[in-house]
């Protein structure tokens, strides 16, 4: 008997591509999608399908995720971002584990980054592989506010098809996302009391570069690979400088 499936999804202004998203995921038994509040179509295209929609303010990646999943109703859950899009090589795969049963509890999905249209087909980029399909009673989030992975009981293995990963739609765009994940970052980092000297912020800069351009083989995909080592070397630097600006922003308060 082929178990069913529930697929939960977190949104906020996604008019972009949820449509997309969505439009690849009409098999599925069940769609929960978890809002924090879009002001663009986003609620509107959901409603579009046969999605069952929650409102939560959000308060970090992890918890939105783990509410998200609480909302579902089957056995086996499948965890996918608005900007992400299933193959149907992997629709079937997926399909065949829950048609034909499994001694595991979960399995490690291939994610292929799209970056400024250009699909990475080398380095760490192009076959990155998470924990997004699993039993509902056997796996939850961490809670991070940003970068969560799922804690997973029992046995795992892989399925060998790919998604898409559509990081963003301009380099504004990303150069965003990346300072809004650097704020998230801090704020874990300067409640544990942390602060970071110039030259450890420098080492962790080039290093960052160095290891994404050349070890991790992104300057065989091209100029968007350059980009993307480029601000991953952005990131790294402004998460420890945001920290930094915080602690001292406190520090500031607590002396008057």
């Amino acid at each position: 008997m082929k178990e069913k499936l529930s697929v939960f999804i977190i949104t906020y202004n996604e008019e972009r591509i949820i449509d997309k998203c969505l439009n690849k995921l009409s098999w599925a038994d069940e769609i929960i999608v978890v809002d924090s509040g879009s002001t663009d179509a986003t609620i509107e295209i959901c409603k579009k399908y046969q999605v069952k929609l929650f409102h939560k303010d959000f308060e970090g990646f992890g918890t939105q995720k783990q509410f998200a999943l609480e909302q579902t109703t089957h056995n086996w859950v499948l965890s996918i971002d608005a900007d992400e899009i299933l193959t149907d090589e992997l629709i079937a795969e997926i399909q065949d584990v829950l048609a034909s049963g499994t001694a595991n509890n979960g399995y490690y999905l291939k994610r292929k980054h799209v970056f400024l249209g250009k699909v990475f087909e080398y380095g760490p980029e192009s076959k990155e592989y998470i924990l997004r399909f699993f039993k509902k009673n056997m796996g939850n989030f961490d809670g991070k506010k940003v970068h969560e992975n799922v804690v997973l009981e029992g046995p795992s293995d892989k399925l060998k098809n790919d998604f898409l990963h559509f990081t963003t739609r301009s380099l504004d765009n990303y150069i965003e996302k990346l300072s809004n994940y650097a704020s998230i970052f801090s704020e874990g980092k300067y409640l544990k009391n942390k602060q970071y000297g110039i030259g450890y912020i420098f080492i962790k800069v080039k290093f960052e570069f160095f290891k994404k351009y050349f070890l991790e083989l992104n300057f065989l995909n091209g100029q968007e690979g350059f980009y993307w080592s480029y601000l991953a070397a952005y990131y790294m630097g402004i998460k420890y400088m945001k920290t930094n600006e915080q602690y001292k922003q406190v520090k500031k308060q607590l002396m008057f």
